[in-house]
Formats: structure tokens, sequence, C-alpha cells
């Protein structure tokens, strides 16, 4: 029977592996992959799908998995690369494979050791909990011990669920090692864990896995302690696996501690009811032969058939151990029967096959070894190999310490003339240079004189317009409106007098409109944008050029006032091209400005012209335009064709 306990203790251990979504949810998640387009979405359901069928040994596993970490690294994604490695050493751990396991582990750990994101971390965590599985399968209990120490800490740190797992597996390793005392240590840790975490169906797992190690050191008296705390939790959690381990460690206490037979069988059946439930036929076959084991010592009516039934089981699925069991529970029963040929028969084909199995399992452990050999040797090849590396790098080092000793005194010297020769000329070079920007600054200040000048010429001229001429006009008109009022006329002087009036009112309109042009009040009031918003309102409004005015990120710039009557300017001028030369019949105006530069785009649909005679212009609309575009340091690009003519000035304000 101590067989039979450690397999659950094996089989629990790995129940609580690498995953907590373990239901029966594989399709649904399957199904699910199909309608996920190809990004991390579609990482993610892969990522779902195997982590529920990961012990399920599925035909689609593998494809999907080497899937996911081609789509991971096409998309560089690396949480889902580093997800694809851990669950593939998880798989081909399961598999035995335990060399390409490791690589996948040791990939991992290269991809996120240094990363800091937490997704990144916890993958990082669970790998060392899988390869620490791994290290435990291969009876390396020291290297088992470290990676669950690793996950330990990290899922410590993290508060995360996997610290149950983690303690778990110390405790396992303490139990191989001998360290009882330690290794029940560590069980309360895992109990406690799971029900800090408030997870059910860990803390049944964990508190049944502390069963069984109490159970192995025959200690039944604190087994049946935990399997009465544990019997709640398991009924509430109703999982058919469950019930199973619960009512297979419950009947192994009521065999060893209490002595009730009958209750153990009773015990044993009900596990196997449950692993029937489950169609899990291992559990079944384990369920058969406690039941069997106990019917044997009855002489129990049932005792033959379920002989049979664990026999066509092994049978069935290759569980050469339970059938070797069969054998030997059939040689029982003949015996007690008196047939002592068939007795011996099978008696017989019990020793061949536990023989044999004892010589696979000597095999197992020679191959145990030398992978455990090949993987220890590869580690001693790469710290070898990085030793020489660091050798090498440590001679290479010190021999290009002296070829610098050697030529430093050469290539001083030359630098030394180099820097002469360079300094020489960079001089001459930034005298030159000082020369052409004291030119320069002296043109821009003649030029912002000249602007300045231009425009405060061109605001008194406004002023007296607005407020000489056109308070003048506005007095003439009030005149005439009073004069009316006071004058009989005869109908042609009426129509006469009203035509005079529009003419007036005319004038005055133009009058504005002219001052407005001159300095318009609403971009010293509202800014550029306004300002340049009005100024293609009236002209649509004037029915000369259908204009379109856009633009982006200006409301809200802090332009100088100078810098914003320049550009309006040059809007002005091209606008007032385009209508006096293009013979267009619409345009757009378009101004951004971004990260501290300011776009204007100005196009019309005119017949467009050759751009080489702006080289030669001597026109002063074009002038004043180059003048305030080298005012404000902006670049100017002209293109026309015969089906219009696009202006970009590009300005740093």
């Amino acid at each position: 029977m101590t067989i039979r306990r450690t397999i659950i203790l094996i089989t629990l251990f790995f129940l609580c592996g690498y995953s907590l979504a373990q239901q029966t949810r594989a399709d649904s998640l399957r199904n699910n992959i199909n309608k996920t387009p190809t990004d991390s979405l579609r990482v993610e359901a892969l990522f779902s799908y195997m982590e529920a069928t990961l012990n399920n040994n599925t035909s689609d596993f593998e494809p999907y998995v080497k899937e996911m970490a081609r789509l991971s690294k096409k998309i560089n994604y690396k949480w889902g690369l580093a997800a694809a490695y851990n669950l593939s050493l998880a798989y081909y751990k399961n598999k035995s494979a335990f060399e390409t396991a490791l690589q996948y582990g040791d990939s991992l750990e290269a991809l996120v050791k240094k990363d800091t994101a937490q997704r990144l971390v916890l993958q990082l965590a669970h790998m060392y909990s899988n390869r620490a599985n791994l290290f435990w399968m291969m009876n390396d209990n020291e290297k088992a011990m470290d990676g669950y120490v690793k996950a330990e800490k990290i899922f410590d740190k993290t508060n995360h669920w996997g610290i149950v797992n983690a303690y778990n597996g110390i405790a396992n390793c303490f139990m191989n090692l001998g360290n009882h005392p330690k290794s029940l240590e560590y069980s309360k840790k895992a109990v406690e864990a799971a029900q800090r975490f408030n997870d059910n169906r860990l803390l049944a797992n964990m508190m049944m896995n502390q069963s069984a190690i109490f159970m192995n050191l025959d200690n039944y008296k604190a087994a049946d302690s935990v399997l009465n705390l544990v019997w709640p939790v398991v009924e509430e959690l109703k999982n058919n696996k469950s019930f199973h381990v619960y009512y297979l460690n419950r009947g192994d206490v009521e065999a060893y501690y209490t002595k009730d037979t009958l209750k153990a069988l009773s015990y044993y059946q009900k596990a196997y009811d449950y692993a029937k439930l489950n169609k899990d036929e291992w559990l079944q076959a384990k369920a058969l032969f406690s039941l069997a084991g106990f019917q044997q010592d009855l002489k129990h009516k049932y005792f033959k058939s379920t002989i049979d039934e664990l026999y066509r089981l092994s049978v069935e699925n290759e569980y050469d151990d339970y059938k070797a069991e069969a054998y030997g529970l059939y040689a029982e029963w003949y015996n007690i029967k008196g047939d002592c040929k068939r007795a011996f028969e099978y008696q017989k084909l019990y020793k061949e096959i536990t023989d044999s199995l004892a010589t696979a399992e000597t095999r197992e452990d020679i191959s145990m070894m030398e992978v455990r050999f090949r993987v220890e040797k590869k580690e001693q090849e790469i710290n070898r190999l990085k030793a020489e590396q660091e050798v090498q790098r440590l001679s290479i080092r010190q021999k290009n310490m002296l070829n610098y000793l050697l030529s430093g005194s050469l290539v001083a010297l030359l630098m030394i003339s180099i820097l002469i020769y360079r300094n020489y000329g960079q001089k001459q070079k930034l005298q030159q240079q000082r020369i052409s920007e004291l030119e320069t600054e002296k043109q821009l200040a003649a030029t912002e004189a000249v602007l300045k000048g231009e425009e405060q010429e061109r605001s008194r001229l406004a002023k007296d317009l607005h407020d000489g001429l056109g308070g003048m006009l506005s007095g003439i008109k009030y005149a005439f409106q009073t004069m009316k009022g006071n004058l009989v006329m005869t109908p042609d002087n009426q129509q006469a007098f009203e035509r005079s009036m529009d003419m007036l009112d005319s004038s005055i309109q133009e009058m504005r409109r002219v001052a407005h042009n001159m300095m318009p009040e609403v971009l010293v009031k509202f800014g550029l944008d306004t300002a340049l918003k009005d100024f293609c309102n009236d002209i649509n409004q004037s029915g000369v050029l259908k204009i379109t005015y856009q633009s982006s990120g200006l409301e809200a710039a802090d332009i100088d006032q100078t810098t914003a009557i320049t550009i309006y300017r040059i809007v002005q001028e091209l606008v007032n091209n385009t209508i006096k030369h293009a013979g267009a019949s619409s345009a757009i105006v378009q101004a951004e400005q971004r990260e501290g530069n300011i776009t204007l785009t100005i196009e019309d649909d005119g017949k467009g012209f050759d751009t080489v005679i702006l080289q030669h212009s001597k026109g002063i609309g074009w002038s004043n335009i180059q003048s305030r575009v080298e005012f404000l340091k902006g670049k100017l690009d002209v293109k026309s064709s015969e089906n219009g003519t696009s202006v970009l000035i590009e300005l740093k304000v």
C-alpha cells in the first residue's frame, strides 16, 4: 500500500503545478482561438487554452505553443514569448524530455531575468517552479529546492498564489531528504497560504497532500485530523477528483488507524465511483487496487470481479505496475480456491513483470543519471567558456593597454599638429562666420526697422483714415440725412439723393476696409488665427475669390505681435497675388503650429506660372514676401503648374 500513497503524493503535487485553470473549458477556449485576430489577443487566447490542457496530452498542444512563440516574436510581445517558453518547459517536462525542457527554461531566464515588469517577473517565478518540478522528478533535490526557494521569494514579494505550490514543493524536497519536521513545516505553510488566498481548490489539495505526508510517516492520527478538517472544503467544491483523493486517503486511515476494514472498503468504493464519474482510468485502477487488497483479507464475494476490472484497465492502458499487482492478486485468489496450478502460473507472471519493471526502473534511473550528468556537464562547459572568455577579455584588455601606451605618444603628436592646423583654420572660419552673422544681423535689423516702420506708418494711416476721413464721411452722411428731412424733392431728385447716399455708404465701407487691411484691429485684440479667419471671410464676402481657411494649433499659440503681423502680411500679400495674377476661382489657406514651428500653405486652382521668373523678379510684392520670410528665418517653397500654384512656408517662432 505504500507505493499507492507515494503515487497520490506525487499526483497531488503535480495537480498543483503550473496553473489554476484546470477545469473542463478546453473546447470553448479552443473555439475562441479561431475567432481571435493574429495579435496579442490571439497570444492570450492560445495561452488560456494551453494552460487549461497542459496535463491532457492533447495533440494540438505542440503546434499551438510553437505558433504562440512565433507570433509573440513577430509582434515583439515579450510576455507572450516568456509564457510560450514556460508552457514548453512544462510540456516537455511532462513528456520526460528533460534536456529540451531545460533549454526552454534557460531561454526564458535569459529573456526576462533583468526585466522588472510584474507579469514577466511572475513568468520567471513560474519557470523556477516548473524547473524545480523537473529536477524533483530527476531526484536532484538540491537543484529542486533552489528553484522552489527562488520562486517562493518572487511569489512572496508579489503576493501571488504561486507561493502555495512553492511551499508544497519545498515540503516534498524535505520529505525526500528525510527531514520530516521541515517537510511538515512547509506543508503547513502551503495550507496557510491557500487559506490566505481564499482558494478552496488549492486548500483541499494542500491539506490532502499533507494527510498523505502524515501517512507516509505512519502518523495516521494526524492524517485523520487533517482529513476531518478538509472534508467541509471538499464537500463544498463538489469536484470528482477531490472526492476521489479524499475517500482514498480516508480509506487508508480507516484501514491502518481505526482498523475498520469494512469502512475502509466503503471509502475505497466511493473513491472508485468518483474516479469513474471523472472518467479517469488511472485513478480507477488505484482505487481498485486498494479495494482488492482488503477484499482479499475478507475473502469478499466481489474480490474476483475487482481483480478482473483492475486487470482490464491495466491491459487497455498499459499500466504495467497495476498489471503486475493484478497477477499477484489472481495468484492469491486461485490459492484461496485451492487451484495451486493457476496460482503458480499467475505468481510466475507477477514475478516476470515485477522483474521487468525493476529492470526498467533501473534503466530509467541510469537514464536519469545520464541526463543529470549531461545537464551538469553542459553547465560546467558554459561556466568554463565564460571563464575562458573572461581570461581572454582581460588578456586582450592588457594588450590593448600596451598598444595604447606605445601608440599614444605618436597619436598625441599627430593630434597636436592636427589641432594646431585645425585651430588656425577654425579661427579663420569663425571670423568669416562672424562677419557673415554680423552682415545678416545688420540686414535683419534693417529689415526689421523697415517692417516696423511700415507697420507704424500703416497703423498711423489706418488711424487717420478711420478717425479723420471716416469721421468726416460719417458727419457728411449724418448732415445729408438731416437735410433730407427738411427738403421737399421731386421723385427724380429723391432718387438721385438716394444714389448719392449709397455711394457715400460704399465710400465709408471701402475706407473702413482699407483701414482694416492696413492695420486689422482683430489681430491686435484676438490674435493671428482670428485675424486670418476674418481676412479670408472678407475675401469670400467680396466675391472676388472663394477661399477656405484651415488652422491647427494656432488658437492657443503664444505669438508675439511683430511675428503675428509679419505672418499676416505674408498671407495677405500671397492672397492678393492670387487675386491679381492667378485667375483662380478658389484657394486654400492652411496654418499649423506645432512644436514651436508654424507652417503656412497657400494653394489656388489658377493658371500657374514659371517659378524661374521669381529668381529675377523685381516686384515689390514678392520682395516683401521674401524679406518677411527671411526676417522670421523661415523657408519658402513655391510649386506651380497649369493646374494651380502651391506656396509652402516654414517659420520658426
